[in-house]
C-alpha cells in the first residue's frame, strides 16, 4: 500500500493544523482560508487527502516541532531569553562590585534569588518539552507527507 493511501492519525493532523496556525500568524492564509483547510484536515483520511492542504506553503524552518523545542543538542530561544538578561545584568553587578572595592558579596542577592526563579520554569519547561518517541514517529510521518506531497 502506498503512502498516499496510508490513514492518517490525529497526530498528523494536530501536526498540520499547528502548521497551518503558523501560516497564519505569519500572514501566508487568512482567517476565511485557515477556516477552510482546517475543515480538509478533519475531513481527511490518508495521506493523500491531506497533501494539498500545505503543498502551497513553505517549509517551516529549521527542525522545529509545535511545541517550540528545537532539536536535541540547541537550547530553546525561550530559555535563551530568560537567561540573557539574568547574565547581563549580574555581570554588571559583578562589574560594579569589583570596581567599588570587592568587599562584602552583596551581587550574590540579586543572582541567587534570581536564579532561583528562572530554575523553576526553566526546569518545567525542558521537561514538559522532552521530545517523546511518539512525538518523533509523528514528525517523521508529518515529514514524509511533505516530501511525498511535492513528488
Amino acid at each position: 500500500m502506498s503512502q498516499e493511501h496510508m490513514r492518517a492519525s490525529d497526530a498528523d493532523r494536530e501536526q498540520i493544523v499547528a502548521r497551518l496556525k503558523s501560516a497564519m500568524d505569519e500572514g501566508r492564509i487568512d482567517l476565511h482560508e485557515y477556516d477552510e483547510r482546517l475543515q480538509q484536515v478533519y475531513a481527511a483520511r490518508t495521506y493523500g487527502e491531506l497533501a494539498p492542504v500545505l503543498s502551497d506553503l513553505p517549509a517551516q524552518r529549521g527542525s522545529r516541532v509545535p511545541g517550540g523545542q528545537a532539536k536535541a543538542g540547541v537550547v530553546p530561544t525561550w530559555v535563551k531569553i530568560m537567561w540573557i538578561p539574568w547574565a547581563a545584568v549580574n555581570g554588571l553587578c559583578l562589574v560594579i562590585w569589583l570596581a567599588t572595592g570587592a568587599g562584602y558579596f552583596w551581587p550574590f542577592w540579586v543572582e541567587a534569588p534570581w536564579a532561583f526563579g528562572l530554575l523553576i520554569p526553566t526546569c518545567i519547561g525542558i521537561v514538559a518539552g522532552k521530545d517523546s518517541r511518539t512525538q518523533r514517529e509523528a514528525r517523521d510521518r508529518y515529514r514524509d507527507l511533505r516530501q511525498g506531497g511535492r513528488n
